[in-house]
């Protein structure tokens, strides 16, 4: 999906950034920021606002970078990529190192680079940076992109997360009695093909979403999706165009509603594709 946006959360008195620090010694986070589809070639200067705000914690929701190639427009000729004798795809990969370009060219962004000196970013992908617009699992390239990513993202050379099927992770912040879980789920990796109303994450990433859910209670549970969850905009948007969320998997929808309502736990839900730029604060 291609729509900007930026979204920021203030969260008071729970929470933390300090991975890797005993639980009970971690300061309490009060700002965490999220934002998506930030196209690597275009100005950005929203990282002035959001190092304003000055959050401990942002999180890539998706679209970190565009990594796929978008070709125009042409309803007519040879190739047409559109309407009703398109015979010629709209969006292409990139090569591997085309990716790599576009994520160094993301990471060396001034605004970024002075936000990822105070503060940990952690983070999930969409379609774009996954490798090729609205693409599911059978994606060729997506082994290779996997480690793009969590090259982008610092990922560690020897965690867990290089060596799975896909880039979905948690993390626990905070101290005892004060700690907020960060769920990021992978759209992409798993997915079966739209219309399909197969599965969204597939097997091993339920299993371990169920894991999460019913481990050790913290005060405030967020989970990170790179799609919509709640919005069903396609069904009046359609047949015109469709938009990819959760209510294109309606049965996928409905086990993740029953998984939350089933868990007892308090959640913040972060959906891409809200169509402006804002901070809100929260007392939990």
């Amino acid at each position: 999906m291609v729509w900007k946006w930026w979204w920021m959360l203030t969260v008071t008195a729970i929470g933390v950034v300090a991975w890797g620090v005993p639980s009970e010694q971690q300061p309490l986070v009060t700002r965490i920021a999220f934002g998506s589809c930030a196209n690597q070639s275009a100005p950005q200067p929203i990282w002035n606002a959001i190092i304003s705000f000055d959050p401990q914690v942002f999180i890539w929701l998706g679209d970190n970078i565009y990594g796929d190639i978008r070709r125009p427009f042409k309803l007519f000729g040879k190739e047409r990529t559109i309407g009703p004798w398109k015979n010629a795809p709209r969006f292409v990969p990139s090569t591997e190192q085309e990716m790599k370009s576009r994520y160094e060219k993301a990471k060396s962004n001034p605004g970024y680079s002075r936000l990822r000196e105070n503060t940990k970013v952690i983070g999930t992908w969409d379609d774009h940076d996954y490798g090729l617009n609205d693409a599911g699992k059978e994606f060729s390239g997506k082994i290779t992109n996997q480690r793009l990513l969590l090259d982008f993202l610092d990922e560690p050379e020897h965690s867990p997360r290089r060596k799975q099927d896909g880039v979905y992770a948690s993390y626990t912040l905070g101290p005892m009695g004060r700690q907020i879980k960060v769920i990021l789920l992978d759209t992409r990796y798993h997915r079966d093909p739209l219309r399909s109303d197969g599965t969204i994450l597939g097997r091993s990433q339920w299993e371990w979403l169920e894991k999460e859910l019913n481990d050790s209670p913290t005060a405030v549970t967020i989970i990170g999706s790179s799609i919509q969850v709640i919005s069903n905009l396609s069904a009046t948007t359609g047949p015109l165009f469709y938009m990819e969320s959760w209510g294109r998997f309606p049965k996928e929808r409905d086990r993740l509603f029953k998984l939350i309502a089933d868990s007892k736990v308090v959640y913040v839900c972060s959906m891409m594709h809200i169509f402006n730029y804002t901070s809100f604060s929260s007392d939990f």
